[in-house]
């Protein structure tokens, strides 16, 4: 049965499996031990051309993966974190690097694979119910002893196919056919999601003698770096024009070199003869060599290409008022990719509720202090709007954390759907409270007096000052805004309780205006303070566990003394 042609292709097919399953799992682990230390640490590292080579070529080794790099590196363009021209030569560096984690795997690294396992196995038991890094090195351990079982099954197959009459008469037909060859290993390339394992695959069984011919082996390397091309491009393909810029940049600089290599392999063929190695390491170090002329020519032109990315791929104009999500997923879209700067997407998301509110404190006022209701409709379907985001907020911090992010994104995460729900009431408050009120007062013929007027003026003027100094505190995240935020929350109260103060007064004094629309001026100041309270509440989230000590770092900066 071992000698069957039936069993070396189950073989090949588990072997394959079992590899892909490894580099699957080792990635895994990286992210979910330094994830988001990765995605902070990318778009900050791109200074300039040489350092953004090198953070590819890193992040493509500790993944073990560029296709990997380049979805991350959509996603930080999507997001507007990374110019276009930075991401291609990120992905020059970041192919490099793969090939280089290649280079790796083809040392003589296969006896370690039980070592790694055990202890793989031992770690990821010990810390299984934990969130202890050491659980996800243990899977890291796991997926390499993985990835080294598959290479000496493949070694084994290898040297099986590489004397069987068919298999040898198939693959010495392609040495006349070098770009039917180079299409087949891309499209293997492109179905198995992973360069390392198809070009591991042909090492071993160029190693094992199947070919000797150096334009057929050269012909696969290059197909082998078209189709690695290929996923990120229909991975990104829905997604921003930001995003797609980057990955089809990447798969034309790609493309250009394959074809000018296969238009002169014949003259470039002779250089397989003089590499250093064995067979199957000389096959790595051609997809070295590949690579290192991609950034040797396109750095340069980057700069170029990005304009003509730019020009070919445009955002589509959105409509001013869209009511749905603009940075993050909306409930008809599948939430189970998650963006590279998940809290930056959120923050945005939650800065357009909170100045949807805003705009509706703007449009109430304006009709309070001019009796005209004509703004209503405008209002309501801004609350339906905020609804709208709040349902979407919602579902994508729900589904981030169930993908699992670190402990202080989480927190911050956490804060933020709680004050999209307080945002989402103070919605409510204005749409069917407020709202009402300057109707209300124009049929049954009552004004506000002057006095009144000029008090309601300050108030709202205050409130939606607060709203401004809380969008600062949701993307900055920093104590001494959150200090003034909580501080001028506190003032504002005291504020609402001087204006009732004065309108009591004014009711002594028989002031008929104030008799008037006395019940709408008390419920507007409870109103105002209930939606102050929401506003302001992302003030306490983004202070430290002492309340005292943003409280005293607030009257510092705002001017009042402890």
């Amino acid at each position: 049965m071992q000698g069957s042609g039936t069993y070396e292709l189950s073989m090949i097919l588990g072997a394959a499996a079992l590899l892909l399953w490894g580099v699957r799992m080792a990635r895994t682990g990286v992210m979910r031990a330094y994830g988001a230390q990765i995605r902070r640490t990318l778009p900050r590292a791109l200074n300039n051309r040489l350092i953004a080579l090198l953070t590819g070529a890193g992040a493509a080794t500790v993944l073990q993966s560029s296709i990997a790099v380049a979805v991350f590196t959509s996603g930080l363009a999507a997001v507007g974190a990374i110019p276009v021209v930075d991401g291609l030569v990120l992905l020059l560096g970041a192919d490099a690097g793969s090939a280089v984690v290649a280079a790796l795997l083809t040392l003589n690294l296969k006896a370690l694979w039980p070592i790694l396992m055990f202890v793989g196995y031992l770690m990821h038991s010990i810390y299984s119910d934990t969130d202890s890094p050491f659980k996800q090195f243990g899977r890291i351990c796991l997926g390499i002893a993985m990835i080294l079982i598959a290479l000496t099954f493949m070694s084994q197959v290898s040297a099986a196919l590489a004397t069987s009459d068919l298999i040898r008469t198939i693959i010495s037909s392609l040495g006349d056919e070098l770009l039917i060859a180079a299409l087949l290993f891309a499209i293997l390339t492109w179905l198995a999601h992973s360069s390392i394992a198809i070009l591991l695959f042909w090492a071993s069984l160029v190693q094992a003698g199947i070919t000797t011919d150096p334009g057929l082996i050269l012909a696969a390397v290059l197909g082998i770096n078209l189709g690695n091309a290929a996923p990120p491009i229909v991975m990104t393909w829905n997604q921003a024009a930001a995003a797609r810029r980057i990955v089809v940049g990447n798969g034309l600089f790609k493309l250009i070199g394959v074809f000018v290599c296969l238009a002169g392999l014949r003259l470039i063929e002779g250089l397989y003869e003089f590499l250093p190695g064995t067979p199957g390491f000389r096959i790595v170090i051609l997809h070295i060599l590949f690579n290192c002329a991609l950034i040797a020519v396109f750095t340069g032109l980057s700069r170029p290409t990005a304009r003509f990315l730019e020009r070919l791929f445009v955002e589509p104009p959105k409509a001013a008022d869209d009511i749905g999500p603009k940075y993050i997923p909306s409930g008809t879209e599948t939430i189970g990719k998650i963006d590279l700067l998940p809290v930056t997407a959120l923050s945005r998301e939650v800065l357009r509720i909170l100045g949807t509110v805003q705009t509706m404190l703007e449009m109430t006022l304006d009709m309070l202090l001019s009796g005209n209701g004509d703004k209503a409709p405008e209002i309501t379907r801004m609350e339906e709007k905020v609804n709208v985001l709040f349902k979407a907020v919602r579902a994508y911090a729900v589904d981030l954390t169930r993908k699992g992010v670190d402990d202080p994104d989480l927190r911050r995460i956490t804060a933020l759907l709680r004050y999209t729900a307080s945002l989402e009431n103070a919605g409510d408050v204005i749409c069917k409270t407020m709202l009402g009120i300057p109707d209300d007062m124009k049929k049954s013929g009552k004004r506000f007096s002057e006095e009144g007027k000029a008090e309601l003026d300050v108030l709202f003027h205050f409130l939606i000052g607060n709203t401004q100094l809380a969008a600062e505190v949701v993307m900055a995240w920093q104590q001494a805004s959150a200090g003034v935020l909580v501080q001028r929350k506190r003032d504002f109260k005291s504020m609402c309780r001087e204006s009732s103060h004065q309108h009591i007064d004014r009711l002594s004094h028989g002031v008929s205006n104030a008799l008037e629309s006395s019940s709408a001026h008390l419920d507007l100041i409870a109103d105002m303070r209930w939606i102050n309270t929401q506003v302001a509440s992302i003030g306490y989230d983004a202070l430290p566990a002492s309340e005292d000590s943003g409280d005293s770092t607030a009257e510092r900066l705002i001017g009042h003394p402890e």
